[in-house]
């Protein structure tokens, strides 16, 4: 037991031995609505009243402390504490005694067959206290707490490891026993519509929820492994709120170049990148730009991630013959003036794009490639004749996403020459890592940004791409004309202690 705090002192939840009877004491709903923390309980046995040290992100809220008294008739020790850590010890401990508790239940039953595995689940949907509901509830707060982009119920052969995406790195969040893998599945499969008795082929879905004050459209994917089924929730925010070009990570210069295509009356704007690289939160970025009020903008797209006022947005459906070629044929006669297209996949959604831009429309979408320069060699690869592409293409945005530092902890260090060598770095400079904290996880990172790589095609450009020269003769043209890349964006934004060498050379392909 750590030494005794002033009242005055930050103490830690996670330095306490918490025993059980305290989270009894104080429920879960209380702890998370207060934002309290039981630590320790001193009994008077001399009949007189008991003391429940607590854990207050507000030590001196007497109201919460009245409140505490009037449920656990004990007088209450308050304690100064980070919230977040308050938060992070509520999501541990009541998940470990809740996961004792459920396991205990749930091993009464047996296995189900697939009929009785239907029933069971029927009979979940009207119990809001069951097992099933409980830990599917307490597992989705909990990602949302810690900021994950994604939940991964794995099964394997003893345990059932649940794994957040944060920051875009994959972390164990726990482990529960694998007894509760097939009522968890049914759970999930309930909330998505999903087929409960379909067990052998993949299945997506989603939901809507509405955690922590924010509501979320999760979306479910569902896959049979050899050790059973593994379920992917993705969270996304459904506001749109927060999605503004100055908080990407541009540069100022790539801030206006942006800002200067997004204002052109016509052309296609391109977002390239590999998946998860933050392509379309950056279109959206864009869109959010466009007035929408004096312009009809559309999108179609897969999925609608963000729902933006005053835009028509459409899902493709290719099961009814909805895809991204014949759904931008009907939007071609909806009268717009903006368009975006999630995705550019096959040549017909190519040269539809093409002709869109050419004929007076403003059209935003994305490619799968490496970079600006090498987007050119794929729409040629695709089938598209140079001199359209020329003509259409109005810029090219590439880009990569890399996590910030941990303000809390961010240090300065020099490395070590033969890595700037490497880099072309020459000039001396100082460089910022994180060392690690409570707030970060141990991780040194604290959210993420983007480097990007901005090009604005020119005249000589032009001619190069209609000439049909290589994604290598278009990057050294990049170059020549002074065209920052990711490697550099990058690290100058390592150089500010946004983020860390390791970070970009991580994201960013450095050629030997």
């Amino acid at each position: 037991m750590p030494p005794k705090p002033s009242e005055s002192e930050w103490i830690r939840p996670q330095d306490f031995t918490i025993d059980t009877r305290l989270l009894e004491l104080v429920p879960r709903e209380v702890a998370e609505h207060w934002e309290v923390f039981p630590l320790e309980l001193k009994e008077n046995g001399g009949g007189g009243q008991s003391v429940l040290t607590v854990a207050m992100g507000e030590a001196d809220n007497l109201f919460v402390q009245d409140q505490l008294v009037n449920l656990t008739g004990c007088k209450i020790l308050a304690r100064r504490a980070n919230p977040q850590d308050i938060r992070r010890a509520i999501i541990q401990h009541y998940d470990a005694l809740e996961e004792s508790t459920l396991t205990g239940r749930l091993s009464s039953f047996d296995h189900p067959t697939m009929g009785e595995e239907r029933s069971r689940a029927n009979a979940l949907t009207g119990l809001e206290e069951a097992p099933a509901v409980t830990a599917v509830n307490n597992i989705i707060d909990a990602a949302v707490v810690e900021r994950a982009s994604d939940i991964h119920l794995e099964p394997q052969s003893s345990r059932l490891y649940v794994r957040f995406r944060i920051d875009g790195m994959m972390y164990d969040h726990t482990t529960l026993k694998l007894e509760m893998h097939a009522s968890l599945i049914s759970r999930v499969k309930i909330l998505s519509r999903l087929n409960i008795a379909e067990r052998r082929l993949p299945q997506d879905g989603r939901f809507d929820l509405r955690s922590k004050g924010k509501e979320y459209d999760v979306r479910v994917s569902i896959v049979p492994g050899t050790m059973g089924e593994k379920i992917v929730m993705r969270l996304l925010p459904k506001a749109a709120s927060g999605l503004k070009l100055r908080e990407l990570g541009l540069s100022a210069r790539n801030l206006a170049l942006v800002e200067d295509l997004i204002g052109r009356p016509y052309g296609m704007l391109l977002a390239t990148g590999p998946t998860g690289s933050g392509k379309t939160t950056s279109l959206y970025a864009a869109l959010s730009k466009i007035d929408c009020t004096t312009r009809n903008v559309i999108t179609i797209e897969d999925p609608v991630e963000y729902e933006l006022p005053r835009v028509t947005q459409i899902q493709v459906h290719p099961k009814i013959g909805l895809t991204f070629a014949s759904g931008l044929r009907s939007i071609l006669r909806q009268d717009p003036d903006v368009l975006m297209v999630g995705e550019i996949r096959d040549a017909e959604t190519l040269e539809m794009t093409i002709q869109a831009a050419l004929t007076g429309h403003l059209v935003f979408s994305t490619l799968h490639c490496n970079d600006a320069a090498g987007a050119i060699a794929r729409m040629v690869d695709m089938g598209a004749e140079p001199f359209l592409v020329a003509s259409s293409l109005s810029g090219l945005i590439s880009q990569r996403l890399v996590r910030r530092v941990c303000r809390e902890c961010k240090t300065a260090y020099k490395p070590d020459k033969e890595l700037l060598d490497q880099l072309g770095v020459t000039e001396p400079a100082e460089f910022f890592r994180g060392v690690g904290c409570a707030t970060c996880r141990g991780t040194g990172y604290w959210g993420r940004t983007s480097v990007f790589e901005v090009l604005d095609p020119d005249e000589d450009f032009h001619t190069a791409v209609v000439r049909k020269e290589s994604a290598s003769d278009l990057r050294k043209l990049m170059r020549a004309k002074g065209v920052p890349n990711l490697l550099i964006d990058g690290l100058q934004k390592a150089r500010d202690g946004v983020t860390t060498i390791d970070e970009v050379l991580r994201a960013v392909y450095v050629e030997k």
